[in-house]
């Protein structure tokens, strides 16, 4: 049995179930009692990991958000096999995963005990207007244009008590606005104009409902899924929704593409958004994906 550490991040909800979760989980496996380090604002995860591989840790839980646990993968990379107990509001990577949500029991059993399997993990290099770029990891999803724009207007306390349905009503305030004048590069190809309400850097998807940014995109698949969201008008969401929740027929209001790297330019200094969070006055991002690069637990079929 792996020697566990567990990465918390206590502020989240749930985290102290998650943690009496995992110590449990831990004890039922034999593998004694795990290594607590706890996540702060000036180490948001990373700094955690690291500590706790160095240690010996063969199997690393992440109790937190999608931002947490992005922080950790990156840092931990194929060093140890990374376990999710879900704490956060939206839990895109749990999703994902096909991780249970809400019952940290559950959860912690899994990623204490489950198997690991290789999965991608995203790089996205972000360039601000002032300053020097920096690069991110991101397990699920980059989105530049109103995708991002909604996430940056998101109440903070709106977020902590209502979980994700509080995206709602910023996004329905974005549907009528008009698509921004991103440029976009895919691959080697030459720079071109997107005209897109959201350019979104996908990996592997899966939104809250049930709903697929990009339904034929796999965690271990190796391809970056770029959707390009171009609703002509307001009707048009209806038939986008569909696609995205129904598997429908895909509407001509979503273009998308299958690549190894994504450009995009944006018109002026403005947010993107990685794996939910959100990055201001950004002017050029660019994502990469790196094929079957950590280990993670997961719940899902592999195909």
């Amino acid at each position: 049995m792996d020697t566990v550490a567990l990465v918390l991040n206590p502020v989240a909800r749930g985290a102290d179930a998650a943690r009496r979760a995992v110590e449990q989980a831990c004890r039922d496996a034999g593998a004694g009692t795990p290594r607590v380090l706890c996540t702060t604002p000036e180490e948001p995860g990373a700094a955690q990991a690291l500590e706790a591989v160095a240690g010996g840790a063969g199997r690393v839980v992440v109790a937190g958000g999608d931002g947490t646990v992005r922080d950790v993968v990156g840092a931990v990379g194929r060093s140890a096999t990374v376990g999710v107990v879900p704490c956060g509001t939206a839990n895109l990577v749990a999703r994902t995963l096909g991780l249970p949500l809400g019952r940290p029991g559950p959860a912690a059993r899994l990623a204490v005990g489950g198997e690991g399997q290789p999965v991608d993990l995203g790089l996205v290099t972000l360039h601000p207007l002032h300053g020097a770029s920096r690069t991110l990891p991101f397990l699920v999803v980059v989105g530049v244009g109103h995708d991002a724009q909604i996430l940056a207007a998101l109440d903070p306390g709106d977020k902590s008590r209502l979980g994700w349905p509080a995206y709602v009503l910023p996004g329905l305030r974005h549907l009528r606005r008009p698509g921004a004048d991103l440029r976009i590069r895919l691959d080697d190809g030459d720079a071109e104009p997107a005209g897109a309400w959201s350019v979104l850097a996908v990996s592997a998807a899966r939104l809250p409902l049930g709903a697929r940014l990009a339904p034929d995109a796999r965690p271990d698949d190796g391809l970056l899924h770029v959707v390009l969201v171009r609703p002509r008008h307001v009707g048009d969401w209806g038939r986008i929704a569909a696609a995205g929740y129904r598997g429908a027929r895909p509407h001509p209001s979503l273009d998308r593409r299958v690549v190894r790297r994504l450009q995009v330019e944006l018109p002026g200094p403005g947010p993107v958004q990685v794996d939910g969070d959100v990055v201001p006055d950004i002017v050029r991002a660019c994502m990469e994906l790196l094929p079957a690069a950590v280990r993670m637990v997961t719940a899902t079929r592999r195909r």
